[in-house]
């Protein structure tokens, strides 16, 4: 199985755009935030409702990571597999060559 490059592809970009969206949202709250203590009960419950939207975006992030990885991880294992078929057949092929040449 190759590797699926054309999917690493297609996701980088959306990887990245959701990555440099959460540094930049991380940026701004860290610029902006004031003591929770401090705040409005209206901007506690949005505050909430913005730290729940982040979690289901990063909960998705990590999903998708996790389908690339489990990709990766088989066509690692199907690229190990051929490798030990590769090494046989070879050492296969120079004993027939060592014999050939041992017999004449």
């Amino acid at each position: 199985m190759p590797v699926p490059w054309t999917q690493i592809i297609t996701w980088a970009p959306q990887l990245i755009t959701l990555s440099r969206e959460l540094l930049g949202r991380v940026r701004a709250t860290k610029a902006s935030a004031s003591l929770v203590s401090a705040a409005e009960p209206a901007d506690v419950a949005a505050r909430v409702a913005a730290l729940e939207e982040n979690e289901r975006r990063q909960a998705e992030l990590v999903d998708r990571m996790t389908e690339q990885l489990a990709q990766l991880s088989r066509a690692v294992t199907t690229l190990h597999r051929r490798q030990r078929w590769l090494i046989g057949a070879i050492v296969l092929l120079a004993g027939a060559l060592l014999w050939l040449l041992l017999r004449h």
